[in-house]
This record gives C-alpha cells, structure tokens and sequence, in this order.
C-alpha cells in the first residue's frame, strides 16, 4: 500500500510540468505548416485563421509553407516536431491518401496525427470545353456507355483528390473513360479549356477563372450540396449519382501525444476564427466553402475518411511508391 502511494504521488508530480506547460498555451509563437504552395486555398486560409489566432492569444502564430511531394515533406516536418502545440500542419484531405499513396513513409498519416479541425472544404468540379456537345452529367455517362474509353479526361495527377473524384464517379455512373494525368492542376484545366481533353475533374481554383473566362462549362460539382461559389451549378448527387459526396477537406493537425488541453484550445481558436464572416468572404472568393468540425467530430471522421481513400486508390489502380 505505501509503495503504491508513492507511485501514484511520483507519477503526478512528474506530470506537473507538463500539466502546467499545457495551462499555459500558448507561451511562446506557434508555427503553422502549410502542406500546400503559397496561393493556394490551404495557405490562403491557413493565413487567415493563423492571423486571427496571433490575436487571439497574443502570440505570433506564423505560416511556413513546405509544399512538395503531395504533402509529405510538411506532414514529415511536423511528424518529428515536438508533441507539445507548437507545430501545427495544415493540409488538405490528401492526408487521408498518404497511407495507400506512399509505402516507404517515415511517419505514419494515421497514428502520429492528432486531427484539430477542418475549417473549410473544396468540392471538385466536372467540366467541359465550352463548345462541347456534353451539356448535363447524364449527357457525358450516356456517351461514355455508348463508347467506353472513347472519352478522355485530365487530372492533376494519379491519386489526387480530382482522380479519385473521377474514379468514384465512373464507378458509381458504370462507365469507362481514359485517364489522362497531368502535371499541374492549371494545366490539366488548360488541356480541357483548349479541347485537348474532353472532360476535367479538377478544384475550383484553376477552374473558376477559366468559366469566367468563358472558356468551360461547369457540368456538376462533387459535394452533397451546391456549392457557395457555384450556386447555379448543380451537384453530382443531383445530376443522377444518388448519394454522391466528395469533397477535399482543409484541416489542422498536431502531433499525436499533444495533450488534450492543448488541442482544445488550438480547435476553439481555429473554430471561432472560422466562423467569422470575413472568413467566409474569403472562403467564397477561393471557390471554398465553410465547413466547421472541432477534434471531437474529426476524430470520429477521420477513419472513415482514410478508408475511404484506400478504397477509391485501390478502384483507381494507383500503386504504392
């Protein structure tokens, strides 16, 4: 029993630093890794609730962009940070990819990440060369049953969220059309734009400037409701795909092992930032829409989501690198 006491009285005066370092988040600047390139809607966004959090709490909360390698070399950046809240990764859903996507990681995408929040969401969009014959959804599956394969379609590349959009799509519709992998998301829009492929799936950011442009046509977007910034484009489920839901996430993360208080308090400060109506001004001028989930919701979600895209990368034929 006295040996016991002991135990437990040591186990809780070890905790106590720590407890207090938690107490106390932030005391020193947050660094915020952005996955994404500078530009885009992960940074862009990023920045903003990064500003809005330095406010908050009276700490520089500053943005750092490690793009490259479909998120990896961020994700990898903070999987060797500190547990301790100051290392923050926001990414995209293409975090949920990372496991099926890559053999040889040194992190693991699922048990090393704490997910914090999601504050916004980009849907994928289907879309045409504006002279195209395709006007409807059902148009393009009623040719694509008639001709398999005769139909080409660009991406940003295998395995990114605009392909599994696609390979959810056709497996869903019962079609089959040719892949056709580009580089860039810009330029797997630009292919489509100029006629070189018949059909894009790709985000609104290069793709917006070209419908106003006058250079596509929006045939459907990929999330269970219209989107904000493309109120007169009907969805996927609309268009005849019952139930079809795709949608590419932007979210924090920290390191697993962070104490809860911590990310509570990293969740309630990106939360309210996002609910903020300049943030949704923001949001509806990048083609994103607001969608909110602390760490509770996330956790519960995230499973799923990394199932999700194992599922879609296997349907795709998308190997491991």
């Amino acid at each position: 029993m006295i040996q016991r006491r002991r135990f437990t009285l040591a186990a809780a005066c070890a905790g106590l630093p720590f407890m207090a370092r938690a107490a106390a988040y932030p005391s020193q600047p947050v660094r915020a890794i952005v996955s994404n390139a500078p530009g885009t809607g992960t940074d862009i966004t990023a920045r903003f609730l990064a500003n809005q959090m330095g406010k908050k709490w009276g700490q520089a909360v500053v943005v750092d962009n490690k793009a490259g390698a479909g998120g990896v070399l961020g994700t990898d950046l903070v999987a060797k940070a500190p547990a301790d809240g100051y290392t923050v990764l926001f990414s995209t859903g293409a975090h949920f990819s990372l496991p099926a996507l890559y053999s040889k990681l040194n992190f693991d995408a699922r048990a090393d990440f704490i997910p914090v929040a999601a504050f916004a969401q980009a849907p994928i969009v289907v879309f045409v060369p504006a002279d195209s014959p395709f006007k409807t959804v059902q148009d393009l599956i009623a040719a694509a049953k008639k001709a398999p394969d005769s139909l080409s379609y660009s991406s940003p590349g295998p395995g990114t969220s605009s392909h599994l959009a696609a390979v959810m799509m056709t497996s869903q519709a019962g079609i089959r059309m040719l892949h056709v992998p580009y580089k860039s998301a810009s330029q797997a829009a630009l292919e489509v734009a100029s006629g070189q492929a018949q059909v894009g799936f790709n985000g609104t950011g290069p793709t917006l400037p070209l419908l106003q442009a006058g250079k596509i046509r929006i045939l459907a977007v990929s999330s269970l409701k219209r989107s904000a910034a493309l109120p007169q484009v009907p969805t996927l489920d609309e268009s005849g795909l019952k139930g079809y839901d795709f949608v590419t996430p932007i979210l924090a993360l920290v390191r697993a092992g962070t104490p809860a208080p911590i990310v509570a308090a990293l969740g309630e400060a990106l939360t309210v930032a996002a609910g903020l109506p300049e943030f949704k001004e923001l949001c509806l001028a990048q083609g994103l829409d607001v969608s909110i989930q602390g760490p509770a919701d996330l956790k519960l979600a995230a499973p799923k989501e990394f199932n999700k895209a194992k599922h879609l990368i296997e349907l795709a034929g998308v190997k491991a690198q």
